[in-house]
Protein backbone atom coordinates (compact mmCIF):
# COMPACT_ATOMS: atom_id res chain seq x y z
CA UNK A 1 0.00 0.00 0.00
CA UNK A 2 2.31 2.61 0.87
CA UNK A 3 4.80 2.08 -2.47
CA UNK A 4 1.46 2.04 -4.28
CA UNK A 5 0.92 5.71 -3.10
CA UNK A 6 4.94 6.35 -3.52
CA UNK A 7 4.69 5.46 -6.98
CA UNK A 8 1.35 7.04 -7.72
CA UNK A 9 2.92 10.50 -6.18
CA UNK A 10 6.41 9.95 -8.00
CA UNK A 11 6.10 13.28 -9.77
CA UNK A 12 6.06 15.62 -6.06
CA UNK A 13 9.41 13.33 -4.73
CA UNK A 14 10.81 13.53 -7.86
CA UNK A 15 10.60 17.37 -7.52
CA UNK A 16 11.49 17.29 -4.05
CA UNK A 17 15.20 15.63 -5.08
CA UNK A 18 17.14 18.76 -5.38
CA UNK A 19 15.90 20.19 -1.95
CA UNK A 20 16.98 17.16 -0.18
CA UNK A 21 20.40 16.79 -2.59
CA UNK A 22 21.14 20.43 -1.21
CA UNK A 23 20.35 19.77 2.01
CA UNK A 24 22.24 16.66 1.91
CA UNK A 25 25.18 18.63 0.82
CA UNK A 26 25.35 21.92 2.92
CA UNK A 27 23.61 20.47 6.01
CA UNK A 28 23.99 17.04 6.64
CA UNK A 29 27.44 16.07 4.75
CA UNK A 30 29.17 19.19 6.89
CA UNK A 31 28.02 18.13 9.85
CA UNK A 32 28.72 14.38 9.70
CA UNK A 33 32.10 15.31 8.76
CA UNK A 34 32.70 17.10 11.79
CA UNK A 35 31.72 15.18 13.95
CA UNK A 36 33.73 12.28 11.97
CA UNK A 37 36.91 14.94 12.22
CA UNK A 38 36.62 15.59 16.19
CA UNK A 39 38.48 12.14 16.53
CA UNK A 40 41.28 13.40 13.92
CA UNK A 41 44.30 15.28 13.78
CA UNK A 42 43.22 17.34 10.34
CA UNK A 43 45.54 20.59 10.25
CA UNK A 44 45.65 22.94 6.84
CA UNK A 45 47.66 20.71 4.36
CA UNK A 46 47.66 16.96 4.37
CA UNK A 47 45.24 14.35 4.91
CA UNK A 48 43.67 13.98 8.49
CA UNK A 49 44.87 10.62 10.92
CA UNK A 50 42.59 9.36 13.31
CA UNK A 51 43.13 9.84 16.77
CA UNK A 52 39.92 9.03 18.82
CA UNK A 53 39.86 10.13 22.13
CA UNK A 54 43.33 12.29 21.87
CA UNK A 55 41.47 15.69 20.66
CA UNK A 56 38.99 15.17 23.57
CA UNK A 57 41.74 14.58 26.57
CA UNK A 58 43.53 17.93 25.40
CA UNK A 59 40.56 19.42 26.32
CA UNK A 60 40.54 18.75 29.56
CA UNK A 61 43.76 20.08 29.66
CA UNK A 62 42.81 23.25 27.96
CA UNK A 63 43.15 26.39 30.34
CA UNK A 64 41.10 28.27 26.91
CA UNK A 65 38.19 25.75 27.21
CA UNK A 66 38.38 25.72 31.58
CA UNK A 67 37.91 29.33 31.61
CA UNK A 68 35.20 29.28 28.75
CA UNK A 69 33.76 27.06 30.16
CA UNK A 70 32.46 28.95 33.42
CA UNK A 71 32.54 32.22 31.33
CA UNK A 72 29.82 30.39 29.51
CA UNK A 73 27.63 28.67 32.31
CA UNK A 74 27.74 32.33 32.99
CA UNK A 75 26.84 33.62 30.10
CA UNK A 76 23.74 31.22 29.76
CA UNK A 77 22.22 31.46 33.30
CA UNK A 78 22.00 35.65 32.75
CA UNK A 79 21.19 35.05 29.33
CA UNK A 80 18.06 32.78 30.77
CA UNK A 81 17.28 35.23 33.64
CA UNK A 82 17.27 38.36 30.47
CA UNK A 83 15.18 36.14 28.26
CA UNK A 84 12.60 35.04 31.08
CA UNK A 85 12.00 37.83 33.43
CA UNK A 86 12.36 40.78 31.52
CA UNK A 87 10.34 39.67 28.06
CA UNK A 88 7.62 37.66 30.47
CA UNK A 89 6.66 40.90 32.83
CA UNK A 90 6.60 42.87 29.93
CA UNK A 91 4.00 40.38 27.63
CA UNK A 92 1.58 40.39 30.83
CA UNK A 93 1.67 43.68 31.11
CA UNK A 94 0.26 44.40 27.69
CA UNK A 95 -1.59 41.41 27.33
CA UNK A 96 -3.43 42.55 30.88
CA UNK A 97 -3.80 46.01 28.91
CA UNK A 98 -7.89 46.42 28.34
CA UNK A 99 -7.10 49.41 25.55
CA UNK A 100 -7.21 46.66 22.58
CA UNK A 101 -5.41 49.66 20.50
CA UNK A 102 -2.52 50.33 23.35
CA UNK A 103 -1.83 46.70 23.59
CA UNK A 104 -1.25 46.68 19.31
CA UNK A 105 1.06 49.56 19.72
CA UNK A 106 3.19 48.39 22.79
CA UNK A 107 3.32 44.86 20.98
CA UNK A 108 4.57 46.26 17.38
CA UNK A 109 7.24 48.82 19.44
CA UNK A 110 8.64 46.03 21.62
CA UNK A 111 8.61 43.85 18.28
CA UNK A 112 10.20 46.54 15.58
CA UNK A 113 13.93 46.08 16.93
CA UNK A 114 13.93 42.50 15.94
CA UNK A 115 14.50 43.80 12.34
CA UNK A 116 17.59 46.02 13.51
CA UNK A 117 20.83 43.08 12.70
CA UNK A 118 22.24 41.86 15.42
CA UNK A 119 25.90 42.90 14.05
CA UNK A 120 24.42 46.74 14.68
CA UNK A 121 23.22 46.44 17.76
CA UNK A 122 26.91 44.79 19.00
CA UNK A 123 28.84 47.41 17.81
CA UNK A 124 26.29 50.45 19.05
CA UNK A 125 27.07 48.51 22.50
CA UNK A 126 31.05 48.89 21.87
CA UNK A 127 30.95 52.40 21.09
CA UNK A 128 28.91 52.69 24.50
CA UNK A 129 31.67 51.47 25.96
CA UNK A 130 34.36 53.13 24.66
CA UNK A 131 36.57 54.53 27.40
CA UNK A 132 37.23 58.03 26.11
CA UNK A 133 34.23 59.05 23.88
CA UNK A 134 32.03 56.23 24.82
CA UNK A 135 28.24 57.26 26.09
CA UNK A 136 28.74 55.60 29.38
CA UNK A 137 31.96 56.91 30.65
CA UNK A 138 30.64 60.62 29.66
CA UNK A 139 27.28 60.20 31.16
CA UNK A 140 29.44 58.99 34.05
CA UNK A 141 31.63 62.21 33.64
CA UNK A 142 28.18 64.23 33.62
CA UNK A 143 26.77 63.35 36.42
CA UNK A 144 30.34 63.75 38.82
CA UNK A 145 30.44 60.29 39.22
CA UNK A 146 34.46 60.30 37.22
CA UNK A 147 35.78 57.48 40.19
CA UNK A 148 33.10 55.20 38.38
CA UNK A 149 34.72 55.10 34.91
CA UNK A 150 36.37 51.85 33.72
CA UNK A 151 37.86 50.75 30.67
CA UNK A 152 34.89 48.78 30.43
CA UNK A 153 35.99 45.81 28.23
CA UNK A 154 39.68 46.07 28.85
CA UNK A 155 39.23 45.90 33.16
CA UNK A 156 39.84 41.70 33.65
CA UNK A 157 36.97 42.18 36.93
CA UNK A 158 34.42 44.28 34.67
CA UNK A 159 34.40 42.79 31.04
CA UNK A 160 32.74 39.97 31.22
CA UNK A 161 29.90 42.08 33.34
CA UNK A 162 29.88 44.43 30.33
CA UNK A 163 29.16 41.54 27.62
CA UNK A 164 26.09 40.35 30.14
CA UNK A 165 24.65 43.68 30.39
CA UNK A 166 24.55 44.68 26.76
CA UNK A 167 21.38 44.44 25.21
CA UNK A 168 19.45 46.79 28.48
CA UNK A 169 16.20 46.46 28.93
CA UNK A 170 17.01 42.91 27.58
CA UNK A 171 13.45 42.79 26.38
CA UNK A 172 13.83 40.52 23.37
CA UNK A 173 11.86 40.08 20.84
CA UNK A 174 11.88 36.33 20.23
CA UNK A 175 10.90 35.68 24.28
CA UNK A 176 8.64 38.45 24.19
CA UNK A 177 6.49 37.11 21.44
CA UNK A 178 6.37 33.34 22.70
CA UNK A 179 5.08 34.30 25.99
CA UNK A 180 2.78 36.98 24.49
CA UNK A 181 1.46 34.27 22.36
CA UNK A 182 1.34 31.72 25.63
CA UNK A 183 -0.94 34.73 27.13
CA UNK A 184 -3.36 35.49 24.00
CA UNK A 185 -4.01 31.43 24.12
CA UNK A 186 -4.70 31.10 27.50
CA UNK A 187 -8.51 29.80 28.81
CA UNK A 188 -10.79 32.58 28.65
CA UNK A 189 -13.25 30.17 30.64
CA UNK A 190 -10.34 29.31 33.34
CA UNK A 191 -9.15 32.91 34.07
CA UNK A 192 -12.85 33.80 34.50
CA UNK A 193 -13.07 31.06 36.52
CA UNK A 194 -10.33 32.22 39.00
CA UNK A 195 -11.38 35.99 38.90
CA UNK A 196 -14.91 34.73 39.98
CA UNK A 197 -13.45 32.81 42.52
CA UNK A 198 -11.57 36.13 44.02
CA UNK A 199 -8.65 35.49 42.79
CA UNK A 200 -6.28 39.02 42.87
CA UNK A 201 -4.08 39.63 39.59
CA UNK A 202 -1.23 38.85 40.75
CA UNK A 203 -2.51 35.44 42.57
CA UNK A 204 -3.93 34.68 39.11
CA UNK A 205 -0.96 35.63 37.27
CA UNK A 206 1.24 33.08 39.61
CA UNK A 207 -1.33 30.14 40.52
CA UNK A 208 -2.98 29.83 37.26
CA UNK A 209 -1.27 31.79 34.47
CA UNK A 210 2.12 30.89 35.16
CA UNK A 211 1.62 27.36 35.07
CA UNK A 212 0.10 26.68 32.09
CA UNK A 213 2.94 29.02 30.53
CA UNK A 214 5.16 26.14 30.91
CA UNK A 215 5.43 25.21 27.50
CA UNK A 216 6.42 28.82 26.76
CA UNK A 217 9.29 28.88 29.54
CA UNK A 218 10.56 25.16 28.09
CA UNK A 219 10.63 26.74 24.89
CA UNK A 220 12.44 29.90 25.61
CA UNK A 221 15.62 28.11 27.74
CA UNK A 222 15.74 25.67 25.22
CA UNK A 223 16.15 28.28 22.63
CA UNK A 224 18.56 30.47 24.93
CA UNK A 225 20.53 27.37 25.42
CA UNK A 226 21.08 26.66 21.94
CA UNK A 227 22.14 30.37 21.38
CA UNK A 228 24.09 31.16 24.58
CA UNK A 229 26.59 28.27 23.49
CA UNK A 230 26.63 29.22 19.64
CA UNK A 231 26.83 33.01 19.92
CA UNK A 232 30.21 33.95 20.46
CA UNK A 233 30.12 36.95 17.74
CA UNK A 234 29.36 39.72 20.29
CA UNK A 235 32.36 38.56 22.30
CA UNK A 236 35.00 38.77 19.50
CA UNK A 237 33.45 42.08 17.88
CA UNK A 238 33.78 43.42 21.52
CA UNK A 239 36.71 41.98 23.37
CA UNK A 240 38.55 38.90 21.26
CA UNK A 241 38.19 36.88 24.66
CA UNK A 242 40.29 38.83 26.56
CA UNK A 243 41.50 41.04 28.38
CA UNK A 244 43.27 37.25 29.34
CA UNK A 245 40.90 34.75 29.97
CA UNK A 246 38.13 37.14 31.31
CA UNK A 247 35.49 36.47 28.39
CA UNK A 248 36.45 33.58 26.61
CA UNK A 249 33.63 31.08 25.45
CA UNK A 250 34.35 27.65 24.00
CA UNK A 251 32.66 28.68 20.31
CA UNK A 252 34.90 31.59 20.25
CA UNK A 253 38.05 29.16 20.72
CA UNK A 254 37.08 26.86 18.47
CA UNK A 255 36.47 29.64 16.06
CA UNK A 256 40.35 30.28 16.32
CA UNK A 257 41.62 26.95 16.63
CA UNK A 258 40.05 26.78 13.02
CA UNK A 259 40.33 30.44 11.42
CA UNK A 260 43.55 31.61 12.71
CA UNK A 261 45.57 28.25 13.34
CA UNK A 262 43.97 25.37 11.07
CA UNK A 263 43.65 22.94 13.61
CA UNK A 264 40.33 21.57 12.45
CA UNK A 265 40.48 18.43 14.15
CA UNK A 266 40.00 19.93 17.59
CA UNK A 267 37.88 22.24 16.16
CA UNK A 268 35.65 19.96 15.46
CA UNK A 269 35.92 17.88 18.89
CA UNK A 270 34.67 21.63 20.55
CA UNK A 271 32.30 22.08 18.42
CA UNK A 272 30.82 18.45 18.66
CA UNK A 273 31.61 18.34 22.86
CA UNK A 274 28.67 21.73 22.03
CA UNK A 275 26.59 19.86 20.24
CA UNK A 276 25.95 17.38 22.76
CA UNK A 277 26.20 19.47 25.65
CA UNK A 278 22.98 21.42 24.04
CA UNK A 279 21.35 17.79 22.84
CA UNK A 280 21.36 16.73 26.57
CA UNK A 281 20.51 19.95 28.19
CA UNK A 282 17.56 20.41 25.79
CA UNK A 283 16.45 16.61 26.56
CA UNK A 284 16.43 17.39 30.46
CA UNK A 285 14.99 21.04 30.02
CA UNK A 286 12.01 18.81 27.98
CA UNK A 287 11.93 16.18 31.28
CA UNK A 288 12.09 18.70 33.73
CA UNK A 289 9.64 21.27 32.66
CA UNK A 290 6.52 20.05 31.78
CA UNK A 291 3.22 21.14 33.14
CA UNK A 292 0.19 18.93 34.65
CA UNK A 293 -1.95 18.80 31.72
CA UNK A 294 1.38 16.96 29.54
CA UNK A 295 1.94 14.66 32.83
Amino acid sequence: MMWRRIVKARGSYFLLIPSFALAGLFLYYPALSGIYHAFTRWQAVGASRFVGLANFAEMATDLFIRHGVVNQAILFLTDLLKAMIFPFTVAALIYHLRSERERYWLRTAFVLPIITPTMVLVLMWYFIYDPNLGLLNQTLDAVGLEGAKRPWLGDPGVALGSIIAMGFPWVTGLSFLIFLAGFNDLPKDVLDSASLDGATPLSRLWRVEMPMLIPQFRLVTVLTLIASLQDFGRILVMTSGGPGFATYVPGLWMYEQTFQVSRFGYASAIGLALFVTILLGSLLIFRLLRSDMES
